[in-house]
């Protein structure tokens, strides 16, 4: 049998070669698409295309993945108590806003609401002209629609805070 000490300083002998390549980032953090989840949520879930930014943090982390959905899902439906669907505030929606104000494609209202302007509705307009584009998230926003209302935020984060 061949000792494994053997083989790995055989492999040693060989030269090393290093390449740069671009690393990965998950779609979740990335700007375009935190964006445009932030303009689904407004367009779709909210009344007026306005929204506070608890129940922004909220929807957001429920669009994120199937389990969250489904977790968000249970706790809606009341099939599950409110600490039922762990969210977590996100930094990476926090920078998603702030490059859609400076885009103009949302505008703060009322000191911690963002509403979609007409420019953030033409541009998600163009996102839901494609079918294919942020499939799963617009079914579900479309499906639960604007039954989470900002009370129902507000009961949902006092509840994780205790």
């Amino acid at each position: 049998m061949i000792d494994q000490r053997d083989s790995l300083a055989a492999g040693i002998n060989k030269p090393f070669v290093f390449k740069r390549r671009p690393m990965a980032i998950a779609a979740e953090l990335r700007p375009d698409w935190k964006i445009a989840t932030l303009l689904l949520i407004l367009q779709l879930s909210s009344h007026g295309g306005k929204s506070s930014l608890k129940r922004l943090h909220i929807l957001n982390w429920a669009v994120r993945s199937p389990k969250h959905r489904e977790d968000f899902d249970q706790v809606r439906d009341h099939l599950s108590p409110l600490f039922g669907f762990q969210f977590r505030f996100e930094p990476a929606l926090a920078r998603a806003i702030d490059l859609a104000v400076g885009d103009d494609l949302v505008v703060w209202v009322g000191g911690d609401r963002l509403q979609i302007t007409t420019k953030g509705k033409r541009w998600i307009q163009q996102v839901l002209k494609e079918e294919s584009l942020l499939r799963d998230e617009r079914d579900f926003l479309t499906r639960i629609g604007k039954s989470i209302t900002e009370g129902m935020a507000s009961e949902m984060i006092s509840v994780k805070g205790v």
